[in-house]
């Protein structure tokens, strides 16, 4: 059979040309709903393979104008529904690398840039997770990185930037953090709140409440904690134009964050910090979180952000009909949604160690 095989980059660039695809993914259910291709101007549909039928594929499901994309990891599979598609007419290609090649791809956004400053925000397609590259007076600050630290050497060197702080809002327990490996290889300052690792030995610089200057901008670090088992999380407003929130504020819901099993008080802190604690800055300051759920909250400018108005809109409207996303959730509800969560935040501890193998096994358990 005649099948183009088509890489991810590939696909990139005629999505940013025009070019319309539609990602079928012949996967079971369960592992399309937890682990999807996202992306700008990108549809994905989900038929089992074991469910395929001729009768299925109709222009309702796969417009006949768009370019149809099979994901699987069975070649077989491919290439019997492959063969059904393209004796309807579609044209067909298969993802080279199947959806593990999506997994470690990333999309690098400007969303910034002054005479004091560039920002950068770094898009983990499968994941949802976002993190961030701060330029200012040839300094880069990396906030949240994820474990393929590469791109951030890359860009650095790019931008002929020093990296000198590498920053995670909180420990993560949903992906191996990049920040043990970039201190490995530079000589930074690693930031992040004591609450977080009071019980780690990690060759942490603790931040405190207040203003840093750094290079040629002033970074105002908001520290939240509470109490019981959850540490607390930080918040960076840089120059009163952007936030960079964590996961204490999201992007299109009030999300669940990293918890440690205090999600009632998790959530009574959100709507404090979104309509109290952040009552004096600006409407217009722009809102950057460190994961999102849905692909609509990619913006027209090819990132995940908002401005905090928006955000407070939504916090009031919440507020007064007294729901929140995960108040009435059983208990050990966040605990099923993060099966190895222990795992991995040991590992962004510094308790135990994960080679290359091994932290691909756990972020993606987190997400199978």
């Amino acid at each position: 059979m005649n099948l183009e095989a088509i890489t991810v980059q590939s696909m990139l660039q005629r999505m940013s040309r025009g070019e319309a695809f539609t990602i079928l993914d012949i996967r079971s259910k369960s592992e399309f709903q937890n682990w999807q291709l996202k992306g700008m101007s990108l549809q994905g549909v989900n038929i089992p393979y074991f469910d395929f039928k001729e009768n299925e594929v109709n222009d309702r499901l796969l417009p006949e104008t768009s370019h149809v994309v099979l994901i699987s990891v069975y070649d077989r599979a491919v290439e019997r529904v492959a063969s059904v598609l393209q004796r309807k007419g579609y044209r067909v290609s298969h993802l080279q690398g199947g959806p593990f090649e999506w997994d470690d791809f990333y999309i690098e956004t400007t969303i910034f840039v002054n005479p004091r400053m560039k920002l950068m925000q770094i898009h983990r397609l499968a994941s949802g997770c976002l993190s961030y590259v701060l330029i200012t007076a040839n300094q880069a600050i990396i906030v949240d990185p994820s474990r393929h630290i590469e791109q951030y050497l890359t860009i650095a060197e790019r931008e002929h930037a020093k990296i000198t702080y590498i920053i995670d809002t909180h420990v993560h327990t949903d992906h191996i953090s990049g920040a043990l490996a970039l201190l490995s290889r530079t000589n930074a300052r690693y930031l992040i709140a004591h609450g977080e690792v009071r019980q780690s030995e990690l060759p942490v610089h603790f931040l405190k409440q207040g203003t840093m200057h750094i290079g040629s901008i002033d970074l105002h670090v908001m520290i939240l904690d509470t109490e019981g088992e959850t540490g607390g999380s930080t918040l960076f407003v840089v120059e009163n134009l952007v936030m960079l929130s964590g996961d204490v504020l999201t992007v299109g819901e009030v999300g669940i964050a990293d918890l440690q099993g205090s999600a009632q008080e998790w959530a009574d802190k959100l709507f404090n910090v979104v309509l109290r604690e952040l009552k004096n800055l600006s409407d217009d300051v722009v809102v950057l979180p460190a994961h999102f759920a849905d692909i609509q909250a990619v913006n027209a400018g090819g990132y995940v952000g908002a401005v905090l108005g928006d955000l407070r809109l939504g916090a009031e409207a919440m507020a007064r009909s007294k729901v929140l996303t995960f108040f009435d959730r059983p208990k050990g509800f966040v605990a099923a949604l993060h099966p190895v969560s222990e795992e991995i935040r040991d590992v962004n501890l510094g308790v135990q160690s994960a080679d290359r193998t091994q932290a691909e096994y756990l972020e993606r358990d987190i997400r199978l």
